[in-house]
């Protein structure tokens, strides 16, 4: 067993004129599958741009916003998530404080109901188990998270 710390202070700030939040990089598999934790004080934000790839943008705590191409702001709090195909533009942020767990990847199978239904982490957790070539590093790590 390996103990990972993913606590704030232990984390790469990011910081610019336009970019405000402090992240970690949790897991990066050899099929591309890119996994972070990301947290947002209060007026923090990270500016709009092009999805690299699918991307699940899911919020363990707190609440904030988040924007596709329309830039219209929605709002998001725990057991709530964002999914953006690659291409996408979009862009989140926070006026309190938010925690989130970013998941991506290229050509990721993600459900399709993520874009138009609320889920809760359980549903994601159970479809990633059913996902077998990759079911041992994402569950391994999704089990860290949140068990």
């Amino acid at each position: 067993m390996k103990i990972i710390s993913f606590e704030k202070e232990f984390g790469a700030s990011m910081r610019s004129d336009t970019t405000k939040f402090t992240a970690h990089r949790i897991l990066m598999d050899a099929d591309g599958i890119r996994m972070g934790y990301m947290y947002l004080e209060a007026n923090d934000k990270i500016p709009f741009h092009e999805a690299l790839a699918d991307q699940l943008f899911m919020v363990v705590s707190g609440e904030g916003w988040v924007c596709g191409e329309d830039e219209n702001k929605i709002t998001l709090s725990f057991g709530k998530a964002a999914f953006w195909k690659m291409g996408e533009f979009h862009g989140a942020g926070t006026d309190s404080r938010m925690t989130v767990l970013v998941i991506r990847g290229e050509g990721s199978k993600f459900p399709e109901y993520a874009c138009f239904k609320e889920c809760c982490n359980k549903v994601l957790i159970d479809y990633f188990f059913s996902i077998k070539e990759r079911a041992s590093s994402i569950s391994n790590a999704l089990l860290y998270l949140f068990w």
